[in-house]
């Protein structure tokens, strides 16, 4: 195109012969099958592969349905989607034994001349993966992702976009609810599939009590005990105090307060519907955590001093990621509880994740992963069990810590 640059990134290479076949079964005319396998070919010749996981495959697959769509070649998708029943059979992170490489490569028609060992592969420009042997990139969000003003800095969206790139696993490890998760990142291009949250992908939320699968899929976690939010909106109640209850993707609440519309607007949390009785709230799906948000010195001086020692042997403990909230969760629920079920559903060792963190609420996630990151802007506990210590949340820190560790 004028005014662009030419620029060789490989050879596509289509079998004819495979094409018709693949044509016949799918069941559409030989040159809509041309056009699904030139769009697969030119993804893998930009470095995208789907044999590399299951989110380097939704990835791909969610470029392909994008790409045919905005040309006009149909919305079936692309071909990792017409095979998309034998992808949910496959192991998370596993990727098949390797073709012969005296031979040339086919792939659903796309054929790429046969490389010897170590040879770049012709048609794929794939990013290598880290030295350090991380799989999995886990961030929490305020203070972190986030910088002083909610806002995701463009070093941090590129630097995660390169991870991405790596074929690391990137997940949020955060306090937020998902779909505040979402909202946040939708603005950076970071929501949706492949990008580091989406409905059906990994993530920790609610301090680790909502943690879903690579597919999306919940994974269990505990709930409050129901005195305990009784207890808390009668104290709410009595003494006019911002409380939400968290549900998983959505949050309640008995009295709507500033703070509360604050919590959705400046924090992207759901906004809370507003339940006309305590009762009607105890009816409803169990609470996981519970926020009360109101100005700092009536948190320290007021809210955390009594919730610290109404909870003892309640089965409930408080938990603070900023100084105007103060968070009620069950007891020994902490985002390393959420992040080793995770793990353990991703058959990865903590030894492959890496994290970033700055509150209290972090420690745990910092201190037991094998390369715990701390914000310049991270309280000194943090700090002192992590492994390094990056700029702040506001100087680039999140970006800073991706290009040592994982570029």
């Amino acid at each position: 195109m004028p005014g662009y640059p030419n620029r060789v990134l490989g050879d596509i290479i289509i079998n004819l012969d495979a094409a018709v076949r693949q044509a016949a079964s799918a069941g559409h005319s030989m040159e809509q099958e041309v056009r699904v396998l030139l769009v697969h070919g030119l993804l893998h010749v930009l470095g995208m592969d789907h044999e590399e996981g299951q989110q380097q495959a939704a990835h791909m697959s969610a470029a392909e349905q994008g790409i045919m769509t905005q040309l006009g070649w149909g919305d079936r998708g692309g071909l990792i989607a017409s095979a998309d029943a034998g992808l949910g059979t496959a192991e998370p992170f596993s990727a098949g034994a390797p073709p012969p490489l005296s031979t040339p490569v086919e792939e659903n028609g796309v054929e790429t001349p046969a490389q010897a060992p170590g040879a770049p592969h012709q048609g794929r420009r794939r990013q290598p993966a880290p030295a350090s042997g991380i799989r999995l990139l886990a961030c929490d969000m305020d203070g972190t992702l986030l910088d002083s003003n909610s806002k995701v800095l463009p070093s941090t969206v590129e630097a995660l976009k390169a991870a991405l790139a790596r074929g690391v696993v990137v997940i949020l490890a955060t306090g937020k609810a998902r779909p505040a998760a979402m909202n946040c990142m939708r603005g950076v291009g970071l929501a949706g599939k492949g990008g580091v949250v989406w409905e059906g992908g990994p993530g920790i939320f609610l301090q680790g009590l909502a943690v879903h699968a690579l597919d999306g899929t919940p994974l269990p976690s505990p709930n409050l005990p129901p005195q305990v939010v009784r207890a808390a909106f009668e104290y709410a109640t009595k003494h006019d105090v911002p409380l939400s209850a968290f549900l998983g993707d959505t949050c309640s609440t008995l009295k709507m307060h500033p703070e509360l519309e604050e919590l959705h607007y400046r924090y992207f949390e759901p906004l809370s519907d507003v339940v006309p009785s305590l009762a009607e709230l105890e009816a409803g799906p169990p609470v996981k955590k519970m926020l009360f948000m109101t100005d700092p010195s009536v948190i320290s001086g007021k809210v955390a001093p009594h919730w610290q020692q109404e909870l003892v042997g309640s089965g409930a403990e408080t938990m603070m990621a900023v100084d105007n909230m103060l968070e009620v969760v069950p007891q020994g629920m902490h985002k390393w509880v959420g992040m080793s079920v995770l793990l353990d559903a991703l058959h990865l060792d903590a030894s492959q994740v890496m994290t970033l963190g700055d509150g209290s609420n972090d420690l745990q996630l910092v201190g037991n992963a094998g390369i715990g990151v701390a914000m310049g802007n991270a309280v000194d506990q943090v700090k002192d069990v992590a492994a390094h210590v990056t700029a702040s949340n506001d100087d680039d820190g999140v970006a800073l810590a991706i290009e040592k560790f994982l570029l």
